[in-house]
């Protein structure tokens, strides 16, 4: 059927060609077309054809829980501790680096000493001369009283006399200048008696004040002797070095900062939280919170400052940590993330993770209605232990797909089968077992927690 007579002349020849190039064609087309007709079912049984999609299933339930919303904290620093000259000197820092550890009392600089050790002596030998001032007034004062006895018995004794002497004058048996020379000696002794008594007093005095300088000496001597050794600056507590002066060996007057150091575990969490949702927050006992890359954080209300941001409404809020906070977060002004409530406790609806898809613009699970699955459009509030609270979409007592969604579509024939295996938002199994590969497709966490 191929044989055709060609013209002798070239264009007879170019047109027979083209003749036969379209005959061979027709029959090459005719050839292939039981293999297209037979290629979708072919497809068709490869890909399983009508089978149903064997699935996993769990029923929305609800759980009494608050509302969340997201709100950005950050990280705050407790006081950092400060080492400080303790005089004016040269001071010469010890091998430290920016952003080492060092544990409480370490050496961290020291001061030239050679002023208060030469004050030192000063006041080391003039105590010594106060101290023997001050048994001198001792001595003396034992001394004065001494005389004082001696003093007293002679007035005594004289004053005896010029008794008697009194009496003989009475009876004329004495001259009358007599008995005034007896009681002019008398009064002469009790006149150095109480010169003595004045001079012991002086001198007592005088003894205590040599006493007190004494003392005054000894707490300088003892305040020079604690200079000194406060010369080497020493780390008060443990922690991070945060600052360092930027010399090796220079002058420091007394108080200047040598360096600070910051204790890692003293740090709190601040956040600005509206003033209308203050009451839920001191209802809870914990918030939860997690960190940029994920990391999970527990917080537990601590106090309201007194700062209002009368522009956003909000109040400045103190959390301590519940425990200690991961080496990630250990960093003044680091970001969290804490899921703070924003409504009293309340019944919510709850879908599992594994039953949610993330799609262009939102999100979307597979309902299991029969021996369809049935594509269903939700919003999602904020994450719970086990799942998301769903804002508008789902129902409790639905049915939803959370294994073998990732290949289902809309209105696909299902089979519900062991594969299903996983936990309910109340903690039980939803029966069947979980595959090893997971699930790509399920979201870390949900947006817009806030139901309009």
């Amino acid at each position: 059927m191929f044989l055709s007579r060609f013209p002798a002349s070239a264009g007879g020849t170019r047109f027979a060609f083209r003749a036969m190039l379209k005959k061979t064609l027709i029959v090459v087309g005719m050839g292939c077309l039981p293999f297209v007709l037979a290629a979708p079912s072919l497809a068709q049984k490869a890909g399983g054809g009508g089978r149903a999609a064997k699935v996993g299933v769990a029923t929305i339930k609800t759980e009494v829980l608050a509302n969340l919303s997201d709100v950005q904290a950050r990280i705050v620093a407790a006081p950092s501790d400060a080492v400080t000259a303790t005089t004016n000197a040269i001071i010469e820092l010890q091998d430290f680096r920016l952003g080492e550890m060092v544990k409480p009392g370490a050496l961290i600089a020291r001061q030239d000493r050679s002023k208060l050790v030469l004050k030192r002596t000063q006041v080391r030998t003039k105590l010594a001369e106060v101290r023997v001032l001050l048994a001198d007034s001792e001595a003396d004062i034992k001394s004065e009283k001494a005389l004082l006895d001696v003093v007293r018995a002679q007035a005594d004794l004289l004053a005896g006399k010029a008794g008697r002497a009194r009496e003989l004058v009475a009876n004329n048996a004495l001259p009358v200048d007599a008995a005034e020379t007896a009681l002019n000696a008398s009064l002469t002794a009790n006149s150095q008696v109480l010169s003595r008594e004045s001079a012991i007093a002086r001198k007592t005095a005088k003894m205590r004040i040599t006493r007190d300088s004494v003392a005054l000496l000894e707490a300088e001597l003892a305040q020079l002797d604690n200079d000194i050794k406060a010369t080497e600056l020493r780390a008060p507590s443990a922690g991070q070095i945060v600052y360092l002066a930027d010399y090796r060996r220079g002058y420091a007057r007394e108080g200047e900062v040598v360096a600070k150091i910051m204790d890692l575990s003293r740090f709190e969490v601040e956040a600005e939280i509206p003033v209308t949702i203050l009451p839920y927050l001191g209802q809870a006992s914990a918030v939860k919170g997690r960190a940029l890359d994920g990391t999970a954080v527990e917080v537990a209300f601590r106090v309201a400052l007194p700062q209002q941001n009368l522009r956003t409404a909000t109040r400045t809020i103190r959390f301590e940590p519940v425990n200690s906070l991961p080496k990630a977060l250990r960093a003044a002004n680091a970001v969290i993330v804490l899921q703070v409530p924003i409504s009293s406790p309340a019944p919510q609806v709850i879908v599992p993770k594994d039953a949610v898809l993330p799609i262009t613009g939102g999100h979307m699970v597979y309902v299991a209605e029969g021996d369809k699955a049935k594509r269903q459009i939700v919003q999602l509030g904020s994450a719970v232990k086990n799942g998301f609270i769903v804002l508008k979409g789902l129902s409790a007592g639905q049915k939803v797909v959370i294994r073998g969604n990732e290949q289902l579509s809309d209105g696909k024939t299902i089979s519900v089968g062991d594969s299903g295996r996983g936990k309910s938002p109340d903690g039980k199994k939803w029966g069947g077992k979980k595959p090893e590969n997971g699930k790509s497709g399920t979201p870390k966490a949900a947006t817009g927690g806030v139901a309009n």
